[in-house]
């Protein structure tokens, strides 16, 4: 990763142990700063220590689905400035509707393994960010 490449702090929500892991040290590896955690307490403990630039979380989660923690998040004055991006493996036009009409910032696919997923999240932090 060049020098002038900017580091953004991402926090990460998925379930699946496997699918944050593997998010997270892809992230890093690219250069994020990467906090991560499989549950809606873990998230809200992260949020109370940490200050996020960007919360990357799965939609299909228990108790609460991604869409409906988004919505959530802009609704409360403390996080409404926070980019939002869902990810998931569901159809893309079906995930892009679910980003609309949750108001997320915007949404990544896991496809293949999270094959780009650095790539499409600095995109659209250098978007959302600068």
């Amino acid at each position: 990763m060049p020098s002038n490449t900017p580091t953004w702090r991402v926090l990460l929500l998925d379930d699946s142990e496997i699918s944050l892991e593997v998010a997270s040290d892809i992230l890093t590896e690219e250069g994020f700063e990467v906090r991560a955690t499989t549950s809606l307490q873990g998230f809200d403990n992260l949020l109370e220590d940490w200050s996020p630039q960007v919360i990357l979380t799965d939609v299909n989660m228990p108790g609460m689905t991604g869409n409906e923690l988004c919505r959530h998040l802009k609704r409360r004055y403390e996080t409404a400035h926070v980019p939002v991006v869902l990810c998931s493996s569901l159809p893309r036009d079906e995930l892009e509707r679910l980003a609309r009409d949750c108001e997320a910032d915007g949404f990544v696919t896991k496809s293949n393994d999270l094959d780009g997923l650095a790539e499409e999240l600095r995109a659209l932090c250098e978007t959302m960010l600068w």
